[in-house]
């Protein structure tokens, strides 16, 4: 394992997390919980679906012989009755959609196709085999492997599982996320800050990315600048699989987080990224409970939970691929650096209306990791390479979108 001293690079940052995040063990989860979430096991149906002949129109259960013959129907099937009579030659039964057809029905002819009069309809002369008729088990057969471990549990996955009776399913869980922030500056959204004071916009804003990951945060706590106190927090969010914390964690005074890690008992696997921003990171491990120790600059905590934290959250949900997409794009404006770490800068994407459809990539610089106003139009993170000083417009940047749908699914 990584030495904890040792600066490492944003790619190694993120293997070891994704090395270190394991899925959760399996669970059975009731169906309207388990949205979002991977199923561990395969699911059958348990009979044929459907399960009978089933009327796809409001119309009449005709035999194919009787086409264009005037008919005097038998009886009327409703959807959910069930269908006791026989079609005979000369023969038709009413029938709703729906419904199951009456042995020998071979089509259902829609009600505006025929002619009525009295008590007696008129078939059109051309009739299909099978028209408006669902067969039984056209759909699948009893014992078939409806969906199976791995896929996404989405709303439609719901339907069929609920169409197969399945009141709950075996489901890797969404790890229970705790939030914790720190420094002594920092008030609550609603209070009036003093003259050094600010409101806190971490906490509202990594739980937001936490929801977007389909893993809403079981609690989110404040500690001040004081190592007993950021210790009780983590005890009190022992229970949680991972633990999200900002502040504290580079070699201020104040930096507690370190220690209080170590206090609780928890190996810290990394500790500093050749990232900008976010060269701080710290990593831990506490039994199978992940700490992460983020920055406490706005910016570089957004870009820490994007990369690393969020990547944890899929990996632990069972996604194979858990780290995002990079794509490549042209800069629509010159970006000069000034160190040697990896640069990650937020950006807009967009793609053209050319037959290339190529993305366009506008970056955000912004004044500072602590600037969240120039930035919050963002939709993604460009990656700026140690060693490259100037990449001026029109050149290729890579760059990763940001998780604006749960990433769960």
């Amino acid at each position: 394992m990584t030495h904890p001293l040792k600066l490492i690079s944003p790619d190694e940052a993120l293997r070891v997390v994704l090395q270190t995040s394991q899925p959760a063990p399996p669970r059975s989860v009731p169906l309207l919980q388990a949205v979002g979430l991977r199923l561990a096991e395969d699911v059958r149906a348990d009979r044929d679906c459907p399960p009978f002949d089933r009327a796809m129109m409001d119309g009449y259960a005709v035999r194919l012989a009787d086409a264009g013959a005037t008919l005097q129907p038998a009886g009327s099937i409703a959807a959910g009755q069930a269908a006791t009579g026989r079609l005979t030659p000369g023969t038709c039964f009413e029938i709703m959609t729906g419904a199951a057809c009456p042995e020998g029905t071979q089509a259902v002819v829609p009600k505006e196709l025929v002619v009525r009069e009295g008590g007696f309809v008129t078939l059109p002369r051309e009739l299909g085999e099978l028209q408006h008729v669902a067969a039984r088990g056209a759909e699948c057969r009893e014992g078939a492997v409806v969906l199976r471990a791995g896929d996404v549990i989405t709303p439609l996955a719901v339907g069929v599982l609920a169409s197969v009776g399945r009141q709950a399913v075996l489901a890797v869980p969404a790890p229970r996320l705790g939030i914790l922030t720190t420094g002594g500056e920092l008030i609550a959204g609603g209070q009036s800050p003093g003259s050094a004071q600010i409101r806190d916009s971490n906490g509202p804003m990594l739980a937001a990315m936490a929801m977007r990951c389909g893993t809403p945060p079981v609690q989110v706590l404040h500690a001040g600048d004081d190592l007993e106190a950021i210790v009780a927090a983590l005890e009190a969010l022992q229970d949680c699989d991972l633990v999200v914390l900002t502040g504290g964690v580079s070699a201020g005074r104040y930096d507690l987080v370190p220690d209080s890690f170590r206090r609780i008992g928890a190996a810290l696997l990394f500790h500093k990224v050749t990232q900008k921003p976010g060269k701080p990171l710290l990593f831990a491990r506490r039994d199978r409970q992940l700490l992460f120790g983020l920055p406490g600059n706005p910016l570089a905590a957004h870009w820490c939970f994007h990369r690393y934290v969020a990547a944890a959250i899929r990996r632990r949900c069972g996604h194979a691929a858990a780290a995002p997409e990079r794509r490549v794009g042209r800069l629509t404006a010159t970006v000069r650096r000034s160190d040697s770490r990896t640069w990650f800068l937020l950006g807009r994407a967009e793609r053209t209306g050319g037959a290339e459809q190529e993305w366009q990539v506008q970056p955000l610089p912004g004044g500072s990791s602590a600037d969240i106003f120039s930035t919050s139009q963002a939709n993604c993170y460009l990656e700026v390479p140690p060693g490259d000083p100037l990449r001026a417009a029109g050149q290729a940047v890579a760059f990763e979108l940001l998780a604006l749908e749960r990433c769960a699914l």
